[in-house]
């Protein structure tokens, strides 16, 4: 397994491209990130977009980054997308998937992911419009597909989120959506299983556990997000935190299905509020928790004790003794 990091902790804090690439390498000892579109938006104007573009591909080169992947983020994980019951609602939703291939290539990146979209408590009771909506999903599904390979992209990434009226939601709805896919796509379609979303106790019981998932899914899985887990909500957390009980012991499990070459992306989302360094001292520490408990070494050629590189967090954290 190879761990990488979402790069929703930047949001609001590491603004500068070139910030989070150093903080990312120096401090963190990682080189793989997943991209997310809260640091820059597919519906930006092209002639902008391309100028952030070059900033952020610049400060991914000079610190030897790979941008593995890019996600919708949480800002765009609100609309009802692609299941929207408004049919223009739903077409927007479609350039969007467009406009975020688009984006994704341009970073350099290899997929493109996030959830589809949130049914409206009417459709959502209907059989028969609960039944056409999704048949129209996977359509939309081939087409994105069609298009990102088109800008050279070889995954598409479903990220599905335990809420009743999110499609998918449960095992039994991604299994359904899978086999929907079959032998319609350009390119693999498969899923981010966010291990916090897979404990959410209100949907899947207290007996909840990842390790359901990943033997219910097993090669539908192309990519893992790990994070620390209230199992009531998705509050971001990292290691350690005093109420999570996100530590399910899943690199047995994972091993077990043959999926040992899905990349591991940690998810930390320091709250607002939160002061700076304590941000990067449990994102230091995350790191560090994952790699132990799961058994993933550092990068290549960066076979040391993990650093808290202090005089790099000072620098681009603001705090003192980075001058």
């Amino acid at each position: 397994m190879q761990l990488g990091i979402n790069m929703c902790f930047a949001v609001n804090r590491l603004i500068e491209p070139a910030a989070w690439a150093e903080f990312v390498r120096g401090d963190l000892d990682l080189d793989t990130v997943q991209f997310s579109f809260d640091l820059l938006d597919p519906w930006w104007p092209d002639i902008h977009r391309s100028a952030l573009i070059r900033r952020i591909r610049a400060a991914v080169e000079t610190h030897a980054l790979v941008i593995d992947s890019a996600c919708a983020g949480r800002a765009h994980s609100v609309p009802a997308g692609l299941l929207d019951s408004d049919p223009a609602a739903r077409s927007v939703a479609r350039r969007w998937w467009r406009r975020a291939c688009d984006l994704a290539a341009e970073l350099g990146a290899s997929a493109v992911g996030g959830p589809l979209g949130t049914l409206s408590p009417r459709v959502a009771v209907d059989p028969a419009a609960r039944g056409d909506r999704c048949r129209e999903l996977v359509d939309s599904l081939e087409a994105i597909t069609d298009y990102a390979a088109a800008a050279g992209l070889r995954e598409l990434l479903i990220e599905p989120i335990p809420q009743t009226r999110e499609y998918p939601s449960t095992i039994s709805q991604c299994l359904e959506l899978f086999d929907g896919l079959r032998n319609r796509c350009a390119i693999p379609v498969g899923f981010t299983l966010d291990i916090g979303q897979a404990l959410f106790e209100p949907s899947f019981g207290p007996q909840a556990k990842a390790e359901t998932w990943i033997s219910a899914l097993g090669a539908g899985i192309l990519m893992l997000r790990v994070n620390n887990s209230s199992r009531l909500g998705d509050p971001g957390w990292g290691w350690t935190h005093e109420r999570g009980q996100g530590r399910a012991p899943i690199a047995g499990c994972v091993e077990a299905v043959g999926l040992n070459d899905v990349p591991v992306t940690l998810e930390v989302c320091p709250q607002f509020g939160e002061n700076d360094e304590e941000a990067r001292r449990v994102l230091v520490a995350s790191v560090n928790h994952c790699r132990r408990y799961l058994g993933i070494a550092p990068p290549k050629g960066h076979e040391r004790p993990y650093p808290v590189g202090r005089r790099l967090a000072a620098i681009f954290w603001g705090l003192p003794g980075g001058t």
